[in-house]
C-alpha cells in the first residue's frame, strides 16, 4: 500500500457530510474508544464569505473558540466576542462561529449563536441533559438540538454537540450570504503497524498538508508500539443557496415627502426626476459587511453583480438623496424595503458637510502636504523624493483606480450617527484617522532629512516619524523667523531648536495619536489623557454628554486646519528659499 492509500485510510470518511436524519452536526466534542485506544473529536462551524474559502489553511484551522477576556476596570468597557481561527488572512483570523463555547474548570459548554436563534424566534424546551429549540409559529419542532455540557476526566471528554435542521441552516445562510464551513481536529493514539511505519520511515514525526486536511504523526518516547495521530481540516457543510421560498408580494412603499403609495409601476412611469431621502444610517449594515461595496462620497451601495442602489448623492450631514425611478428599476423589493425603513422628510436634513466630504477634504490636504514638503527639501538638498516616499500613498494611482479601492479613506469616511456616537466609536475612528495621516508617514526619508540638517543622532535615534517631522517643522519656522538660511546656518538653527522644551507644530496629530492609544492601553489616567487630547484639538470635554458625534466632526476639522496651516507655511518657505 502506497503513502496516499495509507493516508486515505487514516482520513476515512472525515470529509463526507455527516447527517442525523434532517439534522447536520455543526459542533461536537467527544472521546470514543477505537480499537482499545482513545480518539477525541472536536468540531465547530464557521460562517464565511464564499470568496474566503480558497484562503483557508488546513494546518491553521482550530475548532477552539476564542473569546474576549472579562474583567472590570472603571474606564474599560467589556464587549463579549467569539471567534474561530482558520488562517492569518483577513476575515479568517477571527471568523464567526455558528456555535460559541467556553471552558470552566473541566467543563466545556456549547451554545448555538443567539443570532441564529433570534432569526427564527426559536423557543427552548428543556430535557434532562439536552436543550431543544422549536419554531412555534410554524410549528416546527427540534430545529436545534443541543447537548451543551462536556466534562473532561483525563483522558476522556464526555459527549457534547449541536445539531441543526438542514433547511433552517440553508435559509440562515441565504439571509447572511455566507457559507457554513466545518473545521475539525481529530486526535487518537494508533498502533504502529507496517502502514504507520511506512509513513514514519524511522523518523519521529510525519507531517503533510493537503487542501482540506493536514495529517500529523508522532512517536511517543515512552511507548515504542504506539503513535499519536492528529488530523486538522475543514469541509464545506452548506453553501449559500438562494432562498426558494416565495417572497412576500409588496404592493408599494410610503416615502416621507412623497404623497401616496409608491408602486414599482408608479416609480418607473410617473416619477422621472423625483427623489426620496434616507438617513445615512442605512449604510451601517453595509459598512460592516465586506461583501458590499459602499461608495461613501455618493452613498451608493452595491452587492457583487446582483444589485446596486445607485444614482445617489449625499445631502447635508445626514442624508442620501436617491432617484426613485432608478431605485425601483434595478432592485428587489427586499432591498427597497430595507432602504424605505430609513426614509426621512427633506425637513429632517441637517445642513452642513457630511463625514465623507470632510474625509476627502482632509485626505487631499494630506496629499498636498506630501507634494509640498518633498518639493521643498528636494530643492534645498537636491534630493529626488516623491510624495509617496514621504506619506506612503500613491495619489496618482489612487486617482486612477478610484477611491473605492482606497481602504484608509473608506475607513474614515464611514457614516457617523449624529444622535448616537459612543466614546468607543470615537476612539476607534481616531485610530482609523491616525492610520491614514500618522502611520503612513515614512520614518526613513524624515530621518535622512533630520540627519542632513545635522541634528545629533544621539538625540534623534529614538524618535519616530511624528517627532522627526516636528523637529523639521520647528527648524524651518526658526529659520523663517530669524532669517537664517536653512542650509548655510545648520548649527545655529539646530541649537535653537534643541532649546525648545515643547513642540506644538503637530499638536493636533499628537492628540489623535494619544486618543487612539487609549483603546490599547487602559490606565488610571485615561480620562485625564482623553480630556487633554480633546482640549489640544479645540474640543471642550465638558460639552460632550455621551455623544461624540460633534467631537469627531471637530477632530476632522482640526487635523484639516493643521494641514492647511502647514501647507501654507511650507509653500511660503519654498518660495523664499
Amino acid at each position: 500500500m502506497n503513502k496516499n492509500q495509507i493516508i486515505s485510510k487514516l482520513i476515512g470518511n472525515l470529509l463526507n457530510i455527516q447527517t442525523d436524519g434532517d439534522h447536520i452536526t455543526v459542533a461536537e466534542l467527544k472521546t470514543i474508544d477505537k480499537n482499545g485506544l482513545k480518539e477525541t473529536i472536536d468540531i465547530n462551524t464557521a460562517l464565511l464569505s464564499p470568496s474566503l474559502i480558497s484562503k483557508i489553511k488546513s494546518s491553521h484551522v482550530n475548532p477552539y473558540v476564542k473569546l474576549s477576556g472579562a474583567y472590570y476596570r472603571e474606564d474599560y468597557e467589556y464587549k463579549p466576542s467569539f471567534s474561530l481561527y482558520l488562517s492569518k488572512s483577513s476575515g479568517l483570523n477571527k471568523a464567526e462561529p455558528l456555535v460559541v463555547s467556553w471552558c470552566s474548570g473541566n467543563h466545556t459548554t456549547f451554545m448555538i449563536d443567539q443570532g441564529f436563534l433570534s432569526t427564527f424566534k426559536l423557543s427552548p424546551r428543556l430535557l434532562e441533559d439536552e436543550i431543544l429549540w422549536d419554531d412555534l409559529k410554524e410549528p416546527e419542532y427540534d430545529v436545534v438540538k443541543i447537548k451543551p455540557l462536556s466534562e473532561y476526566d483525563f483522558p476522556t471528554h464526555s459527549k457534547a454537540n449541536v445539531k441543526v435542521k438542514k433547511d433552517y441552516l440553508e435559509i440562515y445562510l441565504a439571509f447572511r450570504k455566507k457559507v457554513a464551513v466545518q473545521v475539525f481536529t481529530i486526535k487518537r493514539d494508533i498502533a504502529i503497524d507496517e502502514e504507520i511505519s511506512t509513513l514514519l520511515k524511522n523518523k519521529k514525526y510525519f507531517i503533510e498538508e493537503f487542501k482540506q486536511f493536514e495529517i500529523r504523526l508522532s512517536r511517543f518516547d515512552h511507548k515504542e508500539d504506539i503513535a499519536h495521530l492528529e488530523i486538522n481540516g475543514f469541509k464545506v457543510l452548506l453553501a449559500n443557496i438562494k432562498n426558494n421560498q416565495e417572497e412576500e408580494t409588496v404592493t408599494g412603499h410610503h416615502w416621507k415627502g412623497i404623497d401616496g403609495l409608491v408602486t414599482e409601476w408608479r416609480a418607473r412611469h410617473e416619477m422621472p426626476f423625483e427623489y426620496v431621502y434616507v438617513s445615512d444610517k442605512v449604510l451601517a449594515v453595509y459598512e460592516a459587511d465586506e461583501d458590499y461595496e459602499v461608495h461613501p462620497l455618493s452613498g451608493s451601495v452595491s452587492y457583487r453583480n446582483q444589485w446596486a442602489v445607485n444614482h445617489c448623492d449625499r445631502v447635508g450631514k445626514n442624508a442620501i438623496k436617491i432617484d426613485i425611478k432608478k431605485l425601483y428599476e434595478g432592485n428587489r423589493y427586499t432591498v427597497i424595503d430595507y432602504w424605505n425603513k430609513f426614509s426621512i422628510h427633506p425637513s429632517e436634513i441637517i445642513e452642513g458637510e457630511n463625514i465623507a466630504e470632510k474625509a476627502e477634504r482632509l485626505t487631499r490636504k494630506f496629499f498636498l502636504f506630501g507634494r509640498i514638503f518633498t518639493g521643498l527639501f528636494n530643492h534645498l538638498f537636491e534630493l529626488n523624493y516623491s510624495a509617496k516616499d514621504l506619506i506612503g500613498l500613491d495619489e496618482e494611482y489612487i486617482e486612477y483606480t478610484g477611491w473605492l479601492e482606497f481602504p484608509e479613506f473608506n475607513a474614515i469616511a464611514q457614516h457617523v450617527d449624529l444622535k448616537s456616537f459612543s466614546k468607543e466609536q470615537f476612539i476607534s475612528r481616531c485610530k482609523k484617522l491616525y492610520i491614514l495621516v500618522g502611520e503612513n508617514l515614512q520614518e526613513k526619508p524624515l530621518r535622512k532629512i533630520v540627519n542632513m540638517l545635522e541634528f545629533p543622532v544621539s538625540i534623534t535615534k529614538e524618535f519616530r516619524s511624528i517627532k522627526l517631522l516636528e523637529l523639521i517643522i520647528a527648524y524651518l519656522k526658526i529659520s523663517d523667523e530669524s532669517g537664517l538660511h536653512p542650509v548655510d546656518n545648520k548649527e545655529t538653527l539646530v541649537g535653537r531648536v534643541l532649546e525648545i522644551k515643547k513642540f506644538n507644530e503637530l499638536i493636533e496629530l499628537s492628540a489623535v495619536n494619544s486618543i487612539r492609544q487609549l483603546d490599547a492601553h487602559k490606565t488610571n489616567d485615561s480620562k485625564t489623557r482623553l480630556h487633554k487630547a480633546l482640549t489640544d484639538l479645540g474640543i471642550q470635554p465638558n460639552a460632550i454628554s455621551n455623544n461624540y458625534a460633534d467631537a469627531i466632526w471637530q477632530v476632522y476639522d482640526s487635523i484639516d486646519e493643521m494641514f492647511v496651516d502647514l501647507n501654507m507655511f511650507l509653500s511660503n518657505a519654498y518660495n523664499v528659499k
